[in-house]
């Protein structure tokens, strides 16, 4: 992994504030204990949520190696082929839309790569067990979750620079992306539309990237300006949070119902 412009305390962990407990493979599926403290280190989740939730974002090298396995080109086949068929599938070029059929086979969606389209897979904790599990730790861990599944040819960008009100956990399983991220200073106290991201225009924060490989992870908080741009041909999960109340998150559970 590599920085550009990043602040120390988003790239150094700082001090280890607990022993990480580590995930563990069972089957094709990775076991969620502590999964997202896994992820961060050597920080912990409590000094994650004091310093970084909301606040600044986090790149950490090759502390998500044991999530490859959550998103290859073998799941990738699995969800193309559920039935019912895997809804709020998204087949994007360039940042656009593209009005193509949605490839059920990877044959179809080689197709389509080769012609620098990809896809984006909403709400896919839907359609896989093992990212059904993931959704499940971040809600224990810190609140509502939506995983999204993205499939990037080399040399292409899915989605331009846009932000979303969710905060953003990004692992890359495969391939090579560079990220861009930078603080919203234009439209904050705007909820996510495509009408806002125009906005971006104005924009004169300092800009920050991280390239990620396989393995590697970034968190990016809500309201932050973001895009990414495919060295080569990439599978990513990224995992959108709406995180508990201050309160709520500070005991690292949901509320009472």
């Amino acid at each position: 992994m590599r920085y550009a412009g990043m602040p120390k305390a988003a790239t150094d962990g700082g001090r280890a504030y607990g022993k990480p407990r580590g995930c563990r493979l069972v089957g094709s599926l990775v076991a969620t204990v502590a999964m997202l403290e896994t992820w961060l280190r050597p920080f912990s989740l409590d000094s994650f949520r004091a310093t970084h939730l909301r606040r600044a974002p986090l790149a950490r090298p090759s502390t998500a190696l044991d999530a490859r396995g959550l998103f290859d080109w073998a799941v990738l086949e699995r969800v193309l082929a559920a039935e019912p068929p895997a809804r709020d599938v998204f087949v994007v070029a360039r940042g656009e839309e593209v009005a193509v059929a949605t490839p059920r086979t990877l044959v179809e969606l080689r197709a389509l790569m080769g012609r620098g389209i990809g896809l984006c897979i909403r709400g896919a904790e839907r359609w896989d067990a093992g990212l059904a599990a993931v959704a499940s730790a971040f809600e224990l861990d810190l609140g509502p979750a939506q995983v999204q599944l993205f499939v990037t040819p080399g040399g292409t960008h899915g989605f331009g620079w846009h932000y979303d009100d969710e905060d953003v956990f990004i692992v890359q399983t495969a391939g090579m992306k560079e990220y861009h991220f930078r603080p919203n200073t234009v439209a904050a106290d705007v909820p996510a539309h495509p009408s806002a991201f125009a906005r971006f225009a104005r924009e004169t924060s300092v800009a920050y990237a991280a390239t990620l490989v396989g393995g590697d992870f970034l968190y990016v908080p809500a309201r932050w300006w973001h895009m990414a741009r495919c060295r080569e041909e990439a599978l990513s999960i990224s995992i959108g949070v709406r995180p508990w109340s201050a309160e709520l998150a500070a005991h690292a559970g949901p509320p009472l119902r």
